[in-house]
C-alpha cells in the first residue's frame, strides 16, 4: 500500500481553529486542515509553510507540533503531522476549498472531518479550550 507523509496547519484566531472544506477529488465536501505532501527535500515545517501559501495563500507562524497521526484509507495509508499555526493575515484566500469555517469545542463536531482528522477530534475540544489568544 502506498504511505503518503504530509502535514496539517491547525490555524488559530480568536480562540477558533480553521476548518477548509474540500472542493475537489475523491474527498471533495469534507472538511480538513490546509495541509499537504511534503516534498522530498523539505522540512515539515517548510512544507507546511508551502502549502498554506499554495493553498490559501497566507504566511504563518508554526507553533508546536500538535500530534502526529496515522490512518488507513483504502488505497494509501496516511501519516500526517499537524501544528498548531497562526495565520499572519486575515486576507485568507480560498483556492483549493468551497469554505471556511472557525470552529470551537461545542461546533467543531458538526462538520463532515476527513476520517484521519476525526481521530483528533477529542484533543482539539481541549486545545480549543486551553486557547488563551
Amino acid at each position: 500500500m502506498k504511505h503518503i507523509e504530509g502535514v496539517a496547519a491547525i490555524l488559530i484566531k480568536d480562540q477558533k481553529i480553521a476548518a477548509f472544506k474540500r472542493n475537489h477529488g475523491k474527498y471533495a465536501g469534507y472538511y480538513e486542515f490546509v495541509g499537504g505532501k511534503i516534498e522530498s527535500n523539505e522540512t515539515k515545517e517548510a512544507a507546511l509553510k508551502r502549502e498554506c501559501k499554495e493553498e490559501i495563500n497566507i504566511d504563518i507562524t508554526i507553533d508546536y507540533l500538535f500530534k502526529s497521526i496515522s490512518y488507513n484509507y483504502n488505497d494509501f495509508m496516511l501519516t500526517l503531522h499537524c501544528y498548531v499555526c497562526y495565520p499572519l493575515s486575515d486576507k485568507i484566500q480560498l483556492k483549493v476549498h468551497d469554505d471556511l469555517v472557525w470552529v470551537n469545542e461545542t461546533t467543531i463536531d458538526a462538520l463532515n472531518w476527513l476520517p484521519a482528522d476525526r481521530l483528533m477530534m477529542d484533543d482539539l475540544k481541549k486545545l480549543c479550550l486551553d486557547i488563551k489568544y
